[in-house]
């Protein structure tokens, strides 16, 4: 509560010190894109949003060799967020900053650079890693992102970016390259590695409307079969969490290789989706011994996969499905999963204000599978 009322007091104090400075030329409200002003003279401009996601999930655990039936349920805020963005001296230096009420910590804290097709990041951010991640959780098809985002992404960290596009005839490529920390944002500690990123993605049929090839669902019905196709790598060094920017504190240190790579394809309201991702250890050695010598834990290598797809109809009804799977290679200490999920969504204005509810049958190697039910509710301001 107290780094959050810091960050409020230090949001005020920038945005007061703007207003005193400068008279505001422009101020609107609206929802989905939030309230938004600029001064007179256009060098400053802020846009302001918060976006609530409640659900209500049931979790039945089944009945087998592994263990009697239970049935658990939550209903909880799975995210609440402050957004703030804009441009400030001219419309070429940008910034954003993210804050999670729900979870008590920073999330976005970028300032970028950007003229004609280039761009340079700096500060914390999304890497430039599997679609599902960098595509915001306020405009997920699903009620969630899938297991295999959970375990192969590569989230956010803090360092530099830099993000290219040009055009080859028709087609629109883009690559993008980072080089940070590699300690993710949370349990971020003083640690000799680093991370380098690279991402390049090719839109052969030209880009998508209103920025969709990082939104889920078709929304805005493709006229034309809209594809995208991307490949990334990264090469974590020194990792001291099972998974790289993120996971467990484990007491080693272990370089990792992530490879992955996804598809999108949208066309009058259909979309189709698919990723997959591989990470290994370079050594060869994903083990982390105690002091007399004995496997204390095991860094999560292994592969996995995401498809998911759906149809929206005319009336902004759309079902989706999902099958996605992990296959981790040391499943002494991590299990294998496979989700098959069917989910029905409304959207009342689009992903800003929506109703969704899915239902997934979870099959776990080794251990007892579960039916888990998600209702959500999203509004954007």
């Amino acid at each position: 509560m107290k780094r959050f009322l810091l960050f409020s007091a230090l949001i005020t104090l920038v945005c007061t010190a703007n207003i005193e400075a400068q008279k505001i030329e422009e101020l609107t409200a609206q929802v989905g894109k939030g309230i938004q002003f600029k001064t007179k003279d256009d060098l400053f401009y802020l846009k302001f949003r918060t976006r609530i996601q409640t659900r209500w999930d049931f979790e039945n655990t089944l009945s087998d060799q592994y263990g009697p039936s239970e049935f658990e349920n939550k209903a909880w805020v799975k995210r609440a967020r402050l957004k703030f963005d804009g441009y400030f001296l001219n419309k070429s230096l940008v910034y954003k900053i993210e804050y999670d009420l729900a979870g008590g910590y920073v999330r976005d804290a970028i300032f970028k650079y950007k003229k004609n097709n280039i761009e340079l990041w700096f500060g914390q951010g999304k890497l430039p890693g599997n679609r599902e991640r960098v595509v915001s959780s306020g405009n997920l098809q699903l009620v969630d992102r899938s297991i295999f985002n959970k375990n192969y992404t590569l989230d956010r960290d803090a360092g530099i970016q830099f993000h290219h596009k040009f055009n080859i005839g028709k087609a629109v490529v883009y690559d993008r390259w980072a080089v940070s920390s590699g300690n993710g944002i949370k349990d971020n500690s003083m640690a000799p590695g680093m991370s380098y990123t690279g991402k390049l993605e090719v839109m052969p049929f030209g880009e998508f409307s209103s920025k969709g090839a990082y939104v889920s669902a078709d929304l805005k019905r493709e006229e034309k079969a809209k594809l995208a196709i991307a490949a990334y790598t990264n090469f974590n060094t020194d990792a001291y969490k099972d998974r790289g920017q993120l996971g467990d504190v484990i007491g080693g240190e272990a370089d990792l290789l992530n490879i992955g790579g996804d598809l999108l394809l949208k066309y009058r309201g259909y979309s189709l989706m698919v990723e997959a991702a591989n990470r290994s250890v370079t050594d060869g050695n994903e083990f982390v011994y105690d002091e007399v010598g004995d496997i204390e834990y095991a860094y999560y290598t292994g592969y996995g996969a995401n498809v998911q797809t759906g149809y929206l109809f005319k009336n902004n009804w759309e079902l989706s499905g999902r099958y996605a799977f992990t296959k981790p290679k040391e499943t002494a200490f991590h299990s294998e999963i496979t989700d098959y999920t069917v989910c029905v969504s409304k959207y009342i204005i689009g992903h800003k204000f929506k109703f969704q509810g899915d239902v997934t049958f979870r099959d776990k190697v080794g251990g007892q599978d579960k039916v888990i039910t998600r209702f959500q509710m999203e509004f954007q301001f």
